[in-house]
C-alpha cells in the first residue's frame, strides 16, 4: 500500500498533486490546441467550397486548373512546411514535457485508490459489516453480548464477551491472516464468517477494503508502548525484579500482569493478553485456571516446560508467532498460525505496508517475563 511520511498515516502527496495538476493542465491544453486546429481546418475547407453552378466537367477537381509550380512551391509550401514545423514542436517537445508528470501522476493515483479503498473498508466498518458494534469505534475494542452454550450445544446463559481492540491487530497477525478471520470467522466466539467462501455477505474485494481500513488506524508503536506501562503500573506497579508492588495487586509479577492483561480492566479488549486464549472462561469475565487451556492449548502442570526444553526455544516462539505446518518446540506442529507473534510484525516491510519493525505487541524484556511465568504454572 505506500510509502507515507508518518509511519500511520495516509501518503502525504502535496507536491507530487501539484506536478500532477500542471501535467493535467498541459495536457488539457494541447487537447484544446489539436480541437480547435480541427475546427479551423474544417471551417477554411467549408469556406472554399462554392455551389454547384456548373456541369461536372466544370466543378471537378482535376477539369480546373490548379496553382503554377511557382505557387506551389512558394509561399503554399512555406506555409504547409510551417504548419508541420508547429505540428512536430508539440509532438517533439510538448508531449514528452508532459509525460515528465507520469511518474507523479501514477503515485496520485495509487494514493486516490488508498483513500477510496479505506473509504469503502472504513464505511463497511462501520455501518455494512457493523464491526464497530463490537470492536469499538476506530478499533478501540469493545464487548459482544452472545449465547454461552455447554459441550452439547444447550444454551447456558448469556454472557459479555470481550471483542478485542483492533487497532493493533496487524501488529501480530498477517494481512492474510486477518482476512482468513473476516472470511470464516473465529470457532467458539461470538465473531461470525463474513466473507463468501465461510456463508458470510461480503466479497473478497471488501474484506481487503476492510484490512485497508484497520491498516489506517493502526496506533504509533510509542502510543501502544505507553499504554501497555500504563495498564502494568495501574494493575501491578513492577519493581525491578518484576514483582508487583501495587497494595492488594491482583498478580503477582509483571509476567502474570501481561498474561491476563485487560482481565478485569478491559484494555484494549484483551488484545493484549494470553489467557484470553489459554484460559477458559478469560473471554467473559468467569476465567478458570489461568493457562489451563481453551482455544490454545494447556500450559500447566509442566506442558510448557515439555513443549519448550529450553527457555530460548520459547521465547523465539512466542516472538514470532506459529507458522502454518511449520514445527515448534519439541513436538509442535502449527496446523493454522491462530498464534501470532508478539515480538516481530508480521507485516512491516511488506510492500506498501504502513507498518514498521517497531510496532510490535511486547518488548523483550515482557516477552521473557511471560515465558517466566508460564513456565512456572
Amino acid at each position: 500500500m505506500s510509502a507515507i511520511a508518518t509511519s500511520l498515516s495516509l501518503p502525504v502527496v502535496g507536491q507530487a498533486e501539484a506536478t500532477s495538476t500542471s501535467s493535467t493542465a498541459i495536457g488539457w491544453v494541447l487537447f484544446a490546441v489539436v480541437i480547435i486546429g480541427f475546427a479551423i481546418a474544417v471551417f477554411l475547407n467549408m469556406r472554399r467550397g462554392r455551389k454547384e453552378v456548373g456541369a461536372e466537367l466544370e466543378l471537378a477537381a482535376n477539369r480546373r486548373p490548379y496553382l503554377s509550380d511557382e505557387e506551389l512551391e512558394g509561399r503554399k509550401l512555406d506555409r504547409t512546411l510551417g504548419f508541420g514545423l508547429v505540428l512536430l514542436a508539440i509532438v517533439g517537445v510538448a508531449l514528452p514535457l508532459y509525460w515528465l508528470g507520469e511518474p507523479s501522476r501514477q503515485e496520485n493515483a495509487a494514493a486516490g485508490f488508498e483513500e477510496q479503498f479505506v473509504g469503502r473498508g472504513e464505511e463497511l466498518y462501520n455501518v455494512g459489516a457493523q464491526c464497530a458494534n463490537c470492536h469499538g469505534p476506530n478499533g478501540v475494542g469493545g464487548v459482544a453480548q452472545t449465547s454461552l452454550l455447554n459441550d452439547r450445544g444447550e444454551f447456558v446463559s448469556l454472557i459479555n464477551w470481550q471483542a478485542p481492540a483492533l487497532n493493533t491487530v496487524l501488529y501480530r497477525y498477517s494481512e492474510q491472516e486477518v482476512f482468513d478471520v473476516l472470511q470464516y470467522g473465529r470457532a467458539q466466539s461470538p465473531m461470525a464468517a463474513w466473507g463468501s467462501k465461510g456463508g458470510g455477505p461480503l466479497t473478497d474485494q471488501q474484506l481487503w477494503n476492510i484490512i485497508d481500513y484497520l491498516q489506517s488506524i493502526q496506533l504509533p508503536a510509542d502510543e501502544v508502548r505507553e499504554s501497555v506501562a500504563k495498564e502494568l503500573a495501574d494493575t501491578c506497579a513492577p519493581d525491578d525484579a518484576g514483582l508487583c508492588t501495587l497494595p492488594d495487586a491482583e498478580f503477582a509479577t509483571v509476567g502474570e500482569a501481561m498474561f491476563n492483561m485487560g482481565l478485569n480492566t478491559g484494555f484494549a479488549g484483551g488484545a493484549f493478553s494470553c489467557g484470553r486464549c489459554h484460559t477458559a472462561g478469560w473471554s467473559w469475565g468467569d476465567p478458570g485456571v489461568a493457562g489451563g487451556g481453551a482455544l490454545g492449548p494447556n500450559l500447566t502442570n509442566g506442558a510448557t516446560l515439555r513443549q519448550f526444553p529450553t527457555v530460548q526455544s520459547q521465547i523465539d516462539f512466542i516472538t514470532e508467532g506459529a507458522e502454518i505446518g511449520k514445527a515448534y518446540g519439541a513436538n509442535g506442529q502449527a496446523g493454522d498460525g491462530t498464534m501470532p507473534g508478539y515480538g516481530l510484525n508480521p507485516n512491516a516491510g511488506e510492500p506498501g505496508s504502513l507498518m514498521s519493525p517497531d510496532q510490535t505487541m511486547y518488548t523483550p524484556d515482557q516477552i521473557r517475563a511471560v515465558v517466566d511465568y508460564e513456565r512456572g504454572m
